[in-house]
């Protein structure tokens, strides 16, 4: 007997309750017939599936998070999120617009505290942000169209 096929949201909720984080299911904009499954750096294209032929791929596909423990003390294990870079750069991209983006870099590049720590790591947020935009070239022609 054949099981029936989840839908893009039931298929997407089960990934998310497994710890897949960033997966988006559509209808594949070519094939109505099949699923685009979207997670961060990848697009697929799948067969629908049922729950538990999905719950099975998604246990192999390498996407589940498996959270490192980290020694707090006293014999406990605490779990302490990853540092995803292409996460915070994925959601500038996506959120603001690259006059934005230059505006933010212009207002960063003059930016000096009394610890180097801290200047450190505003420069390489200004060079990250820079090379959102094509490089630093690009950055400047923006921020003169908008008078900075």
């Amino acid at each position: 007997m054949k099981r029936k096929p989840l839908t893009t949201l039931e298929a997407a909720d089960i990934g998310r309750k497994m710890g897949v984080r960033g997966l988006c299911i559509y209808r594949d904009d070519i094939d109505r017939a099949l699923w685009q499954v979207v997670t961060p750096g990848r697009v697929e294209a799948h067969e629908p599936m049922d729950e538990k032929t999905w719950r099975e791929f998604i246990a192999a596909s390498g996407w589940i998070e498996r959270p490192t423990l980290h020694d707090a003390g006293n014999g406990r294990k605490v779990t302490v999120p990853e540092n995803d870079e292409g996460e915070l750069f994925d959601a500038i991209r996506e959120q603001l617009s690259p006059h934005t983006v230059a505006s933010i870099v212009s207002h960063l590049q003059g930016a000096r505290t009394n610890n180097q720590d801290v200047d450190r790591q505003v420069h390489w947020f200004t060079q990250e942000l820079c090379k959102l935009l094509g490089g630093c070239e690009q950055q400047a022609q923006l921020a003169e169209e908008l008078g900075l």
